[in-house]
């Protein structure tokens, strides 16, 4: 019994060796070094709720290189290696396993990618990489509440807003009394507008206004029974010969 376990031990320790030296290959490969991703869940709980991500960093990225491999999996995890140059002396390294989304097409030309992040020291936990927008900007969802300085996103983002939110002159018009009015009215279809020197939201450009669905009243009594008219008193009939009485 003693020389079976030990058997099986050493057998699994080879095993655990082979796989380490395998999966470093892949990776040397691509120039890029794995590492074990901080744990973190998807974007959504295992009762179907978003997840709701502060964003601590939001960085223009100079160049973005990932591993031949790399990809966001079914479950919203990264698969493969990223990193996102923001400068030379600061390199965001997104490991497998880390749960983000990627929009931005374009790796090759500088600057044309955003990264949104949620970080614990050095470690990126959760991640967006978006399309710059124009004028050193980025644009995100609607946003559907104002809390504790953070604007609160749909899909559960969670951003810094500056004390004053511009609102886009040509698609909100001039007939918005607040912001309050505008999430009634424009919130749903509305873009956000990031800020990449300050970080934070400036701006909003309204889409369609929204009308609500009319409300319909449903009846839940018994239309059973018979239908009772209102009794009325009959008006006569006045003959226009017999003459008034004398006042």
């Amino acid at each position: 019994m003693r020389q079976l376990l030990t058997w099986r031990f050493f057998a699994a320790i080879g095993a655990l060796v082979l796989l380490a030296i395998g999966v470093d290959r892949v990776f040397a490969s691509a120039g890029l070094e794995g590492d074990t991703a901080v744990a973190a869940p998807a974007s959504y709980d295992e009762d179907g709720n978003i997840i709701p991500r502060r964003v601590d960093l939001i960085e223009s990225v100079e160049r973005v290189e990932a591993s031949p491999n790399f990809a966001i999996g079914d479950d919203g995890r990264s698969i493969g290696v990223l990193d996102a140059v923001i400068t030379e002396e600061r390199i965001a390294h997104i490991v497998p396993e880390t749960p983000g989304e990627v929009t931005c097409e374009n790796f090759e030309d500088p600057d044309r990618c955003v990264l949104l992040a949620d970080v614990l020291g050095d470690a990126v936990v959760w991640f967006a990489l978006l399309p710059a927008g124009p004028r050193d900007t980025v644009e995100l969802g609607p946003i559907v509440d104002l809390q504790d300085g953070f604007a609160e996103f749909e899909n559960g983002w969670e951003v810094l807003y500056a004390p004053i939110i511009e609102r886009d002159a040509d698609t909100c018009g001039d007939d918005v009394v607040s912001f309050s009015d505008f999430l009634e009215r424009f919130g749903p279809g509305s873009t956000s507008v990031v800020d990449l020197e300050t970080r934070q939201v400036t701006a909003v450009i309204c889409g369609e206004e929204f009308i609500p669905p009319p409300t319909t009243v449903v009846f839940e009594g018994s239309l059973d029974g018979n239908v009772v008219m209102p009794e009325t008193t009959a008006v006569p009939i006045l003959d226009p010969e017999v003459e008034a009485p004398d006042s």
